[in-house]
């Protein structure tokens, strides 16, 4: 992992406690690893029910990780005491997927945006309304409409008002869930531009999860594919979109572009297929996918490496790339 990462996560593997019909834990995320490096914005993909909140939580503290490690900001917090998370979190914030939820309805947004300013910063009177202000004018909205309560906001007005919650503290690292998914599509390029002259002018590193691949293409340089918990592909963004490797890459990306051709079974193969996968030993894409091999059903597949800054997990492109190579050779 690069030793300057904001945050990185070494094999960070979470089960959560027994569910559903079969009564078997659930593995949200199978040893996982990445890092983000300042400046180099991430996004992570994947469809419902691929890790993706799960990371999120991990990442600040809110889940504990069964193995593995979650460094931030260079320093390990596996297994830390709270106190410990919440200096972290000085340094790292987390916009919440519901962003009208994370506010009490029932107190004036400034009661909300305030409330990690309070942890962080003895602030009070005058004092704390101006820090308000200021993180209110900086995502486009008015400091006198602090007074006002949550149901007086539209949608888009909301989303500003958590993402200026997050910036109180001046974080070095904004992780995005779902940032824009409840929200008009001419809504959804406002947010967007905001986070990237946000990015510009604050000078912030972003980590964006998303289940819509267009809002990970707009605003990262680096992406990775998560599949039922597993990483099954990383690289550089423009590369990934440009050409994807990986099967469920593939299928994920003909959402947006119909000349990507998609197994006969579809996306929704895939949907179903991710909560059939804890159950499998091998690849979690076996079943639907249109390269399986043999091996896949019973061997998982470890990373491999493509070049360019890729990696996949695949038997099916690992051969090939082995094969690429004994020719060159």
């Amino acid at each position: 992992m690069a030793s300057d990462a904001l945050l990185a996560f070494e094999q960070v593997s979470v089960t959560f406690g027994r569910h559903g019909r079969s009564r078997r834990p659930v593995t949200a995320l199978d040893h996982v690893s990445f890092a983000v490096t300042p400046g180099r914005s991430l996004g992570i993909i994947g469809d419902s029910g691929a890790g993706k909140s799960t990371l999120c939580r991990t990442a600040i503290g809110l889940v504990e990780p069964g193995e593995g490690r979650v460094i931030v900001d260079g320093s390990d917090l596996s297994g830390a005491p709270a106190s410990a998370w919440q200096r972290a979190r000085r340094h790292v914030a987390l916009v919440f997927q519901d962003a009208l939820g994370s506010f009490n309805p029932m107190r004036p947004v400034l009661d909300g945006i305030a409330m990690p300013l309070l942890s962080y910063a003895d602030l009070g009177g005058a004092a704390l309304r101006r820090a308000v202000g200021e993180v209110m004018e900086q995502v486009g909205l008015q400091p006198s409409q602090m007074t006002r309560y949550p149901h007086e906001f539209s949608g888009g007005q909301i989303q500003r008002l958590a993402i200026a919650r997050a910036l109180t503290t001046r974080p070095r690292l904004l992780i995005l869930d779902e940032p824009v998914s409840a929200l008009d599509v001419s809504i959804r390029a406002q947010i967007l531009n905001l986070l990237i002259d946000l990015s510009r002018d604050l000078a912030l590193t972003c980590v964006v999860i998303s289940s819509d691949p267009a809002v990970v293409h707009y605003l990262t340089e680096e992406t990775l594919v998560l599949f039922a918990g597993r990483v099954v592909e990383a690289a550089p963004t423009a590369a990934l979109f440009a050409r994807p490797r990986h099967p469920y890459t593939v299928a994920l990306l003909a959402q947006r572009d119909p000349g990507i051709a998609l197994h006969e079974q579809g996306l929704s193969g895939a949907r179903a297929q991710t909560r059939l996968a804890v159950e499998m030993s091998g690849c979690r894409f076996a079943g639907i996918c249109p390269r399986e091999l043999p091996r896949c059903r019973d061997e998982a597949p470890e990373p491999t490496p493509l070049g360019e800054g890729r990696m996949v997990r695949c038997h099916s492109l690992a051969a090939e790339a082995l094969a690429g190579e004994t020719r060159k050779g």
